[in-house]
């Protein structure tokens, strides 16, 4: 299946801002399973575009807009060839496969994918991994049960939650976004040593699912001879032709689309716009940002000469 992606994201400033510096994971997949045909990214002042490709293998790029400016838009476009994978089709697969899982508590490619936040370490989750694991059970089937846990106890709710919400307060309100979704399930899969990671990514609007209009976050999980395997909690459903791939990391911080710093204590207001069809934008297609940051950066007003926003980030707040 072909998509033809737009993400724009344009930020406005109360007064002149500079050195804007910008780190963006904005660069589609390229793999067996998602094959980019184009790509393109603009950013007001058309700034030079320094990529590389990072420790998660993902195509990270940075550049610096220097000149004084009150907005700045950065846009994305893609056109994206989709194919479907269904991981009981691999000739390797094993259903029998906690043996070989065991293993990977040893494996050093894998160990930053099974640490555990300290708050589920110290919960009793031995019962509840029993009453839900049957002794037949593949690891692909027991990881599809937890997902089906977290997809039934946990309220999709905008609104209450942010970037910065931590597992156990998500886990204590039992409600949230797809980050929230995405987050708490990682932990629970590296409870039982399933190597699990964060994507961030897009998804198709079809047959009632959630989370499009915006970055979308679902998570990959490692499979004794599968591999990496998507499965999206938000919506309880396997990642397949609906969903497009950004980035991958340990956790949302490792990924997020856009994080930046500038020079100057104004107020920024973030507006987010994404389209992802399978035919292209018609001429008469009206934009439709989407408001996801407002917020003072500093309330220290004598400083504005000199200072530099070192702690703040530029984030984009997941649908």
């Amino acid at each position: 299946m072909k998509y033809y992606l737009y993400h724009k994201t344009l930020y406005t400033y109360t007064n002149l801002i500079s050195e804007n510096t910008n780190r963006i994971y904005l660069y589609p997949y390229n793999d067996v399973n998602q094959q980019l045909i184009s790509h393109s990214i603009k950013v007001t002042g058309d700034p030079n575009i320094k990529t590389h490709i990072d420790v998660f293998n993902n195509r990270v790029g940075f550049f610096n807009y220097l000149k004084p400016h009150d907005s700045m838009m950065i846009s994305s476009e893609a056109e994206i060839v989709l194919k479907e994978f269904s991981p009981t089709n691999n000739k390797n697969y094993d259903k029998n496969d906690w043996n070989i899982l065991r293993n990977y508590v040893f494996d050093i490619n894998l160990i930053p994918y099974l640490k555990v936040d300290q708050f589920f370490q110290k919960k009793k989750f031995n019962k509840f991994f029993n009453d839900l694991k049957n002794n037949n059970d593949s690891v692909l089937d027991f990881s599809n049960k937890l997902c089906e846990y977290v997809y039934k106890n946990f309220e999709y709710k905008k609104g209450i939650t942010d970037v910065y919400s931590t597992t156990d307060q998500v886990w204590k309100l039992k409600s949230g976004v797809c980050q929230d979704f995405s987050n708490v399930l990682i932990q629970i899969y590296r409870l039982v040593n399933i190597p699990a990671r964060y994507v961030s990514g897009y998804i198709y609007a079809k047959d009632g699912l959630v989370g499009s209009g915006a970055t979308h976050a679902w998570v990959e999980i490692f499979i004794p001879n599968i591999g990496w395997y998507g499965i999206d909690p938000t919506n309880n459903c396997p990642v397949g032709m609906y969903h497009i791939k950004l980035a991958v990391g340990k956790g949302y911080q490792d990924c997020s689309p856009v994080k930046g710093v500038f020079k100057g204590n104004e107020k920024q207001e973030m507006k987010v716009e994404v389209y992802l069809d399978t035919k292209p934008k018609s001429k008469n297609y009206k934009s439709s940002f989407k408001i996801f940051d407002n917020k003072i950066l500093t309330d220290n007003k004598d400083s504005f000469e000199n200072s530099f926003i070192k702690s703040q980030q530029i984030i984009q707040q997941q649908q």
